[in-house]
This record gives structure tokens, C-alpha cells and sequence, in this order.
């Protein structure tokens, strides 16, 4: 005789052929050689008889409509499931069926009366028939099938078939359990009386997680579980688990699987003794029972006098009050215990009732109840003994500003109780969840800008993100994606490689404080924002954003040359914050400039002066000028290549230059405002004003005086460039000047920067960088490599 699996089934999922052709795949794949599957009552489907009762005990004139409507959906079954051969034996039962059910509904008509007997008849005759259609099926796929009752089982000798269907009146333990789980629990119980290798639940809902999907979107799926973690999760209400379903496979120390019809691939959850698997997490998950309410007894007199718990939860218990859990101080000045919240008003009567002498005479100052709480629960075999589980369990929750209001915990260390506001408990549960099962450099990123820029970046981290959370646990969510205009927000992360069709289709209006309340969300182990725009205003909220823990990156100047004293202000709430302000992309695009400045000052070299070619749009314009193409020509062919802002004045007028100096000469140390440095604007004073058409228009205005530079330029032997300067003192420019040809600056081409340190260090040979200084691709590359800086800053050892 070969080895034995039990399955529990609902029966709603085999009235079709899709689900008997999936139980039959089920079959076939199984390891064991004999498959028992007990189907669970058949109710609320176009199928279900017993609803026809009702009807006929209240003389609606529907019923004999319905009844035909039954007999039709039957028959249909049939036909769509088994050939005329094969049906021919299940469709006469069917009919004869229904001709027994016809003389029972009209008696029930009659005498407007319903017995349990006749409601268990019809019941049963639903499961029989789709036990019967199963194992037809089963028989035209070749597999020896047979049907038995559960009354009729004889557990003594082993399935004389290869696949047995069992079906009727099943059993059920002491207790509610009315339908839900019945078929759980008799599988379970024939699988110890079969000896069966294995017990598999199928339900309906979902795989087992460590949190409810529904409240924490990235929750896991949870892949083994010892007997006693899963009987404290089904008690916190886990819903796939049956707590009593589990009791004779855990007598007979049979593994119990848990399982998803909805995905036959997916082996579930593996239920055991030990519960071993290749899950490392001491904590296993997280559940949570609404609707609670907590009641308080306290009284200076309770101290040190015996029996005072025994009195009251012998009141409780004879009241038929279910107590959850019981919090006590040591110095037994309270007691307090959870209840549901239906029961609260009684259980205050019952405790006062109880300690009526002691209320009257002060001993007890109070009974009190406090409802819409919630009880949230960590459960894991493996927390035993292991010190900082509480610890990191309650600052999860501080962190998340969720107040405790009780705690409770048994000697097992199994389960970590914390009563909490039932208004809380989406955010607990997040907060926990993420602390315990992200990565530790998980990121809650929003993306401000999905331009050129931005839009480059999502696609290079959706290019390397699966490698960085693969090799070193950098975890990146864009939970949220802004334009100036619309946002589109996420809860476990926008997909960067399909972002532009949800937010063409799901982005309603920009709410920025609901955008930074959302990244900022404390259940994440870090927050981010990325701003990619140029806007003034999105930089004056760096400061609030890093207030409250938000990291910020960006490629936009306008913080760095903002007025020295909100500038002072960003880095003290850094320093007292800890959270980072990244801006290397602010100066030379991808270029390592920033964080080359850094490591010179702070290794003490003392620099004597820094100059550079620093915009890449002036950087092309005059590497490729010549004089034999008009300077006009040169801008309105840069423009068209995207070279250029949309109005090139924001090049020309030399105030990029100068607002990057200004940033250079603030990491010397130097205290600079950008309306104090001198700049030479290309773009004449009566320009200025026009508009971008009228200017683009009048561009040769800018020819001369821009040839008499070259020419002055040329006959020197020297190349033109424009280059901002910050000198040893802190001065800062930005001008046109000319340089040999054997200069750096000389030897520029397309929209090269070009940066070089004159330090101690670096005096006679200053140290030069060169490369792209324009492009959204080395930008974005900047950006991303400051991200990365965070994450290894946040401990990722990349």
C-alpha cells in the first residue's frame, strides 16, 4: 500500500470543468499515490438546493422557477464536463434526484416547516452528486476513482482507489465552527486515522502571509510554520488557518499544507512540529484582532491580597465572557484584560458586581472599559530566548508613533501582545512589517520632475534594481511619482519600467503634502526624495522634508545657492537629523566634482583656487565656434538639439556658471550670495526683457561682440571658453577669458566640463576632471550614484 495525502476541498470550486480538470493536475502531481479529497458543503452557487426550502416554507411562488432553474444548471454541468457515455449515469441520478426534491418541497409548502434532516438531505445530495461527476471525470482521465460517504468510510483498511472523494455530513469539534473549516477539520482528522503522510487545506482567500495583504501590501508569503506558531496565528484570526482544524494533525503529528486554489503552483505553507524551513526571521508573522476593548480594575487595595484575579475571571467565565489577554503590573495595583467590544458594557457589570464590597469601600477605585482597540500580535517559535526581539518590536512601533497601551507575553516567548488603538493598527502592522522583513536599506523613494531627467534615472534603476536588492539588500520602492501638476502614489512601489502608463492613467492632482506624508510613511526603514525639477519653491521644503526624516537628492542648484542662512539651516538639520542632503549632480552633471571638493577639504589640503568650463550648453557653443558660422546660428542649432534651456538666456546670461561657483566656494567654507559675485551675461541688457520668440529672433545682436572676443582670442593663439572662477578667498566669477592651447580648457570639445583644483597637494600639475558636462543619461547616472551613496551610508556595503 502506497503513502496517503487528504485534501480538504471546497465543493464550489469543482462545479466546472476548469475545476475538475484542476483537481485532476493536483492529482497528478502529487508525490503521495493515493489522494482523499473531503469536499466541503456546497452553499451560496446556482447549484446549491437547500435554499429552495426557505423558499417553500414561505409559499414564494419563485420556487418552482428556481427549482427548474437547478435542474438546469445541473444538467448543463454534466454535459460541459462528461460525454454523453460517461453523463448518461450521473445525469439519471440527477433527475431522479430532483424528482425526490420536488415531493419534499411541496410537503414543506404543506406544512411550512423545515427539519435539520431534510436541510442535511439536500446537502448531501449536492456533495453527492458532485462527488459522483469527479470521479466520472477522474475515470475518463484515467485514474481509478471512487466515492464514499464520510459515515460510510471504513478507516480501517487503506482507499481501495487511487483517488477517493469523500462527501456528506461531516464532522465538527466542540465549539462554532458551523461551516467554515467543517471539511479542514474532518480531513485532518481522517488523515491521523488513515495514517496519511500529509493533510493539504485548499482555500479560497489567499496564500498564508505574515501580515494581511490588505493592510500591508509587500507582505510575505509565510512558508513553514511550526504547530505552535500557527495555532497562535489562527487565534489572532490568520485567515486561511482554522485554529481547531489543526488539532488531530497536530495529535498525530501530521505536517498540514496550506494552500491556494487560486495558484495550483504554489506550494503554500508547510505546517509542522518544528517548523524548519529557509525562512531565517525569528518572527514569523504578524496578526491582528480588531474590536476589542480593555478593561482596567485598579485599586491601591488589590495589592498583595490573594485571589483577587481569581474572583474576577471566575466572574468572566461564568458570565460566559471571552477574555483575550490578561496584562498585570507586579505590584498588582491593576489588572487589565481584553475582551471583545460587544462584551465590554457586561464585563464592566460582571467586575463591578463581583467587587462590590471592595468598590464601596475604596479598596478597588475603578472598573473601567475603553473600546475601539485592537490586539497586535508577533508570533515565531524562534524568538524564544533570543534577546532584542521586544526591544526592536515596541521602537518599531514607537517610531511609527503608535502608543501601547497594554502588553502582554507569555513564558513561551511565542507571541509579543500589544494593545494599540484600533485606528492604528494599518500603520503598526506596516511599521513592524517592514522592520522585521524588508531589507535594512529598504527605501520609500518619491520621484518630484519625470522629465528628461527623472524619466532616465527609472529607467536605469529599473535596469540595476533587481541586481542592487539581489547582491547587496538595496531594496528601492518608488512609492510615488510627481509632476508639477499630477502625482500617482503607491504603496508598495510604482513599477519604473510601466510608470508612464499609470500615470497617464491613475495620476490625479498634485497634493504635496499628501506626496511627502506618503514617502515619508514610518513603516518604511528609510525615506527619499528626488527632485529632478529646477523649481525655487520645491527647494525651500528641503528643510521640512529632512525635519521629518526624509533624505533628499537632487540635481536642482537652487538649494545650494539659496541665502546663507537657509543653506546653514539644511545642514544643521542634517547634522542633527541624520538624514542626508545629496547634490553631487548639482556642479559638472555625473561628474565626481562634489564629492572630490569634499575629500580635499576635509583631508585637510588647503585650495588655492578652482576654476571650470561647468555649463555644458556654453561648453559646446564656444568648443564649437570658429567664426565661420555666426555665434546666432551655433545657438539656435544648440537649441534645437535640447542643448539649451527652453530659453537659452538661462545659458547665456552666465547664471548657471555663477550659481555653481557660488556652490563650490560654500564647500571651501566660504560664505558667498550669488547677487554678490560679478557675471558677464552674453545676452545684452535690451534683450533681456523680451520675450523667447523676440529673442531667439534678434539673436544676431549677439554675433559681434562675441566674433571681437574670438578675434581678440585667436591672435593671442588662445581659445575662447567661459569659465567660472572661486579663488582662495572665497571670490567668486563667471566670464569669458582665453587660454593657450596647451591648457585644459583648450582642449574641450562637444558639451565637455572641465574642472581643475589648484590645492597644496596639487600645485604645479592642478588635479583636472573631464568628461560630459551635459546629457540626461550621465545626469541621471549622477543621481543614481548618489543614491547609492545613501544606501551605503544606511550600512549597504556596496
Amino acid at each position: 500500500m502506497g503513502s496517503i495525502r487528504v485534501h480538504a476541498v471546497e465543493s464550489s470550486n469543482l462545479v466546472s470543468k476548469e475545476g475538475c480538470e484542476k483537481l485532476v493536475r493536483i492529482f497528478r502531481h502529487a508525490k503521495e499515490t493515493h489522494q482523499v479529497f473531503v469536499l466541503a458543503p456546497l452553499r451560496d452557487t446556482e447549484f446549491e438546493l437547500a435554499s429552495l426550502l426557505a423558499c417553500a416554507k414561505d409559499h414564494d411562488e419563485r420556487l418552482w422557477s428556481m427549482q427548474e432553474q437547478r435542474f438546469s444548471s445541473w444538467t448543463e454541468l454534466v454535459e460541459i464536463i462528461l460525454t454523453v457515455p460517461a453523463g448518461r449515469n450521473v445525469l439519471e441520478r440527477i433527475k431522479h434526484g430532483f424528482a425526490d426534491i420536488e415531493d419534499i418541497l411541496r410537503s414543506v409548502w404543506l406544512v411550512e416547516e423545515v427539519s435539520s434532516g431534510v436541510q442535511q438531505y439536500l446537502e448531501k445530495l449536492c456533495d453527492s452528486w458532485i462527488a459522483d461527476l469527479l470521479c466520472h471525470y477522474a475515470t475518463t482521465q484515467g485514474i481509478a476513482a471512487d466515492l464514499v460517504e464520510y459515515s460510510a468510510l471504513d478507516v480501517e483498511s487503506a482507499p481501495s482507489k487511487r483517488l477517493l472523494v469523500v462527501y456528506g455530513q461531516l464532522p465538527q469539534p466542540e465549539g462554532s465552527m458551523v461551516h467554515d473549516g467543517r471539511s479542514e477539520y474532518a480531513a485532518s482528522l481522517l488523515a491521523g486515522l488513515l495514517k496519511a503522510k500529509g493533510v493539504t487545506f485548499w482555500n479560497n482567500t489567499s496564500l498564508l502571509k505574515n501580515a494581511d495583504s490588505n493592510e500591508v501590501p509587500s507582505a510575505l508569503v509565510i512558508r513553514c510554520l511550526s504547530y505552535s506558531e500557527a495555532t497562535e496565528l489562527s487565534f489572532f484570526g490568520a485567515p486561511v488557518i482554522h485554529p481547531q482544524a489543526l488539532l488531530p494533525a497536530i495529535n498525530e503529528s501530521i505536517s498540514v499544507q496550506l494552500r491556494w486554489w487560486g495558484d495550483e503552483n504554489d506550494e503554500g505553507t508547510i505546517i509542522s512540529k518544528d517548523g524548519n524551513g529557509e525562512q531565517p526571521n525569528k518572527v514569523k508573522g504578524f496578526s491582528i484582532i480588531h474590536d476589542i476593548a480593555l478593561i482596567n480594575v485598579e485599586g491601591a487595595g488589590m495589592s498583595g491580597v490573594i485571589g483577587i484575579a481569581s474572583r474576577l475571571f471566575t466572574a468572566m467565565r461564568e458570565a460566559s465572557i471571552s477574555v483575550i489577554l490578561i496584562s498585570q503590573a507586579s505590584s498588582e495595583y491593576s489588572i487589565c484584560f481584553a475582551v471583545p467590544a460587544g462584551q465590554m458594557e457586561k464585563a464592566c457589570t460582571v467586575a463591578r458586581e463581583a467587587f462590590s464590597h471592595e468598590l464601596n469601600e475604596h479598596l478597588i477605585q475603578s472598573i473601567e472599559g475603553e473600546s475601539g482597540l485592537a490586539i497586535l500580535a508577533a508570533v515565531g517559535k524562534q524568538m524564544t530566548g533570543q534577546a532584542g526581539i521586544a526591544g526592536k518590536f515596541f521602537s518599531s512601533l514607537g517610531r511609527a508613533s503608535v502608543n501601547v497601551i497594554a502588553i502582554a507575553q507569555g513564558s513561551s516567548e511565542t507571541n509579543i501582545s500589544a494593545v494599540i488603538k484600533g485606528s492604528d493598527s494599518k500603520k503598526a502592522l506596516r511599521a513592524l512589517h517592514a522592520r522585521f522583513f524588508l531589507s535594512k536599506q529598504a527605501l520609500s523613494v518619491g520621484l518630484i520632475g519625470p522629465g528628461n531627467i527623472g524619466s532616465t534615472l527609472l529607467e536605469q534603476i529599473e535596469s540595476e534594481s533587481q541586481r542592487l536588492k539581489e547582491q547587496f539588500g538595496v531594496d528601492i520602492h518608488i512609492r510615488g511619482i510627481a509632476n508639477s501638476k499630477k502625482m500617482v502614489l503607491d504603496q508598495d512601489g510604482i513599477d519604473p519600467g510601466g510608470w508612464k502608463v499609470r500615470f497617464d492613467q491613475e495620476a490625479v492632482p498634485l497634493d504635496l503634502d499628501l506626496f511627502v506624508r506618503h514617502i515619508g510613511a514610518t513603516y518604511f526603514p528609510h525615506s527619499l526624495i528626488i527632485d529632478c525639477t529646477t523649481s525655487s519653491q520645491l527647494a525651500r521644503q528641503y528643510d521640512n522634508w529632512l525635519e521629518m526624516g526624509i533624505h533628499v537628492i537632487t540635481p536642482n542648484k537652487k538649494a545650494g545657492t539659496a541665502p546663507m542662512a537657509y543653506y546653514n539651516k539644511l545642514f544643521d538639520t542634517c547634522l542633527r537629523t541624520g538624514r542626508r542632503f545629496l547634490y553631487e549632480t548639482t556642479v559638472g552633471a555625473g561628474l565626481p566634482v562634489i564629492c572630490t571638493l569634499k575629500d580635499l577639504v576635509q583631508t585637510g589640503d588647503r585650495i588655492h583656487r578652482i576654476e571650470g568650463i561647468v555649463s555644458g550648453t556654453l561648453a559646446w557653443l564656444f568648443s564649437t565656434y570658429d567664426g565661420s558660422v555666426p555665434f546666432s546660428t551655433l545657438v539656435r542649432k544648440a537649441k534645437d538639439m535640447g542643448y539649451t534651456e527652453p530659453d537659452p538666456r538661462d545659458d547665456l546670461s552666465g547664471m548657471d556658471v555663477g550659481r555653481k561657483t557660488v556652490i563650490l566656494a560654500r564647500e571651501m567654507g566660504y560664505e558667498v550670495e550669488v547677487q554678490d559675485i560679478p557675471i558677464q551675461s552674453l545676452v545684452p541688457a535690451g534683450m533681456a526683457s523680451l520675450s523667447i520668440e523676440a529673442f531667439m529672433q534678434n539673436l544676431e545682436v549677439l554675433d559681434s561682440p562675441i566674433e571681437q572676443a574670438y578675434r581678440d582670442a585667436e591672435r593671442k593663439g588662445e581659445k575662447l571658453r567661459y569659465v567660472g572662477v572661486v579663488d582662495e578667498k572665497g571670490a567668486c566669477s563667471a566670464s569669458l577669458a582665453s587660454f593657450k592651447a596647451d591648457h585644459p580648457f583648450a582642449q574641450t570639445s562637444g558639451t565637455d566640463n572641465v574642472i581643475c583644483f589648484t590645492t597644496d597637494r596639487y600645485l604645479n600639475q592642478p588635479l583636472v576632471i573631464k568628461g560630459p558636462g551635459a546629457g540626461r543619461e550621465v545626469t541621471a547616472g549622477g543621481v543614481f550614484a548618489d543614491l547609492l551613496r545613501l544606501a551605503a551610508y544606511l550600512g549597504a556595503r556596496i
